[in-house]
């Protein structure tokens, strides 16, 4: 029995098994109390070299008169990144070794001078780690103001010997479970014949050229035979499971092709391994195959690495940048970055995965919001330091002459209507947004109210010696809208024509009943033009006109420029009754703003309240 196969089979599986356990679990139990040592020195030294700020706090504090208090106070605000436990502690002691404060009680007969102590009283960092105590420690001089203190801290390894004890009580099951396994793979080892083997190895080759059709006669019933017969099912099995590997394969590149996000596989080189459509589509004219790996995708994002949100898992680090703008394309992303492990020629290598997520909507949103706040803040801002002003004047002077009293009261009250309109307009606008506005909805004579528009606009354009024509007067049409909300858009249009049309100028209305059918706006519809003769607008400043709060400052002073809500609002209504309206402009010729109206609105008379 001792010279059997099986007996030799297992006697040396069980040698190995322990003798390997042995080592491994030595060398492991020696290298973890190395690491921890080496992990408490690195991570104090990071906090406490010199030039640390928390050591620059310290060495500030000694000039306080309790300065063991002081430092206290800091060390127990920087507890949890100095690893500070029930395990670990920290002493503020003097120069000569005696302590001062701590995180916990002192022990009787104070604390034993060690050999880092005796360093730090030298003058010099301790941080040597003694192999084989049952502590470890580390003391720092702090001198400052001709006062020395030493930061002292010790750990007593209780946590180490208790994770030693978790870790040797682990090595000791796995050797008892190796060694259940070595004894039962023995027999099957020892079940080994040539001549099997041979026909294995045989049928292994076959498969490994692809020949999953090929079988392997089974000349017996015993476990060889099973064996063989297991084998040739593995091989049936292996052909269906690569069948179905290369199906998953495809689907998951057709999910990658059409996946919304931005995906982008590197090699360890940075050359691209894999980008989906998306991807091509956020980089456009910028993505050229031949020339685009990871490093020139980073040139076009221009963010440093230090500005990235870093997060840690099983798989390795990824690192995220929120709200990068891509260069030249107005696009806004998160970008996310990780590890990628995959297979060359063999190899295993780690490349990076980039995923791209377009937020270029929420970008420009939060944008927006940023600046209609700030615009908004400037707004209101104006008016009330100069009702401020006169209200403060008026007060500190009482002798000032009743006339210049009225002037700095006609201010007042000036700057009041103007807040006023800023917020009438605001309102407006918030129930124009919310869909929360009251809608009189009623059928009249389009071209009646704007007669009445000019009518009354008329004596404003008197005072600049301007004329406002009404084309197309003398015939009726009918249109089915609000006519105090359609009045207020001609209003604030025409408005603008008068502020920015220079002396003399002429403003034309034209209104006319389409004919044909107008893109983007349904059944029958009604145009309305609105033309000057003015400044006109930059071609660059066109696009942003309807922005609220958005004005051309170079056409515009103080005294012309309104609030700059006008425009918004009057877009907001037309499209709001399911119109459109757009603007024409050229410098030194003029202006045209187009409104088409549906004959017959979608609003109701009150949409919602």
């Amino acid at each position: 029995m001792y010279r059997s196969l099986y007996f030799k089979i297992i006697l040396i599986f069980v040698i190995f098994m322990i003798t390997v356990m042995a080592v491994v679990g030595t060398v492991l139990l020696n290298r973890v109390f190395i690491f921890y040592n080496r992990e408490f020195v690195a991570q104090l030294d990071e906090y406490l070299s010199p030039g640390s700020q928390l050591r620059e706090e310290l060495t500030a504090e000694l000039a306080s008169d309790d300065f063991a208090e002081s430092q206290k106070k800091i060390l127990s605000a920087y507890a949890s990144r100095l690893g500070i436990d029930k395990f670990r502690n920290f002493y503020i002691l003097d120069g000569s070794g005696s302590v001062l404060a701590g995180s916990q009680e002192v022990p009787e007969g104070g604390l034993p001078i060690t050999g880092n102590i005796l360093a730090a009283m030298t003058g010099a960092d301790g941080k040597e780690q003694v192999v084989g105590a049952d502590f470890t420690d580390y003391a720092v001089p702090i001198k400052a103001s001709g006062r020395t203190a030493i930061i002292y801290i010790k750990d007593t390894q209780d946590e180490m010997r208790e994770l030693s004890w978790q870790l040797f009580s682990i090595i000791i099951q796995s050797v008892m479970f190796g060694l259940v396994i070595a004894v039962f793979l023995s027999f099957f080892l020892a079940k080994a014949i040539t001549q099997p083997i041979q026909q294995l190895t045989r049928g292994a080759q076959l498969i490994s050229e692809g020949r999953f059709t090929e079988r392997i006669e089974v000349e017996s019933k015993d476990e060889i035979g099973i064996l063989t017969a297991t084998f040739n099912r593995m091989g049936a099995i292996l052909k269906n499971t690569l069948a179905e590997v290369e199906g998953e394969r495809r689907k998951l590149e057709t999910i990658f092709a059409y996946l919304k996000d931005g995906v982008i596989a590197f090699a360890e080189d940075g050359s691209v391994i894999q980008i989906n459509r998306s991807a091509i589509e956020m980089f456009g004219d910028k993505y050229v195959p031949e020339n685009f790996n990871f490093e020139y995708m980073i040139s076009l994002f221009g963010f440093d690495f230090a500005q990235a949100y870093e997060t840690s898992d099983e798989e390795g680090k990824s690192y995220i940048w929120r709200d990068v703008e891509l260069v030249g394309t107005g696009r806004a992303l998160d970008v996310n970055i990780g590890t990628l492990r995959y297979q060359d020629k063999d190899v295993e290598r780690e490349g990076l995965v980039v995923v791209l997520h377009d937020i270029t909507s929420r970008y420009e949103l939060d944008k927006s919001r940023r600046e209609f706040v700030a615009n908004v803040s400037h707004e209101l801002r104006t008016p009330l330091t100069s009702i401020q002003f006169a209200a403060e004047t008026l007060l500190e002077y009482d002798d000032i002459p009743e006339e210049m009293q009225r002037q700095y009261l006609g201010d007042i009250v000036s700057n009041c209507d103007r807040m006023l309109r800023i917020v009438t307009d605001l309102l407006t606008l918030s129930r124009l947004d919310n869909k929360r506005t009251r809608w009189k909805i009623s059928t009249f004579d389009i071209v009646g109210s704007l007669r009445d528009v000019c009518q009354m606009l008329s004596v404003q354009a008197g005072e600049k010696n301007q004329t406002i024509t009404l084309h197309g007067d003398g015939k009726e049409i009918e249109i089915t809208a609000d006519k105090e909300r359609i009045e207020q858009v001609v209003i604030n249009i025409v408005t603008n024509s008068i502020k920015y049309t220079p002396e003399g100028g002429q403003i034309d209305v034209f209104v006319e009943k389409n004919a044909e059918k107008v893109p983007d706006v349904e059944g029958e519809s009604v145009t309305i033009v609105i033309k000057d003769n003015g400044i006109g607008i930059p071609e660059e400043d066109l696009p942003r006109l309807f922005e609220r709060f958005y004005r051309v400052e170079k056409s515009r002073t103080s005294e012309t420029g309104g609030t700059g809500l006008g425009l918004s609002i009057a877009k907001e209504i037309t499209e709001a009754h399911g119109g459109k309206i757009s603007i024409a402009s050229k410098q030194g010729v003029g202006t045209a703003v187009t409104i088409v109206l549906p004959a017959k609105t979608k609003l109701e008379t009150v949409e919602s309240v």
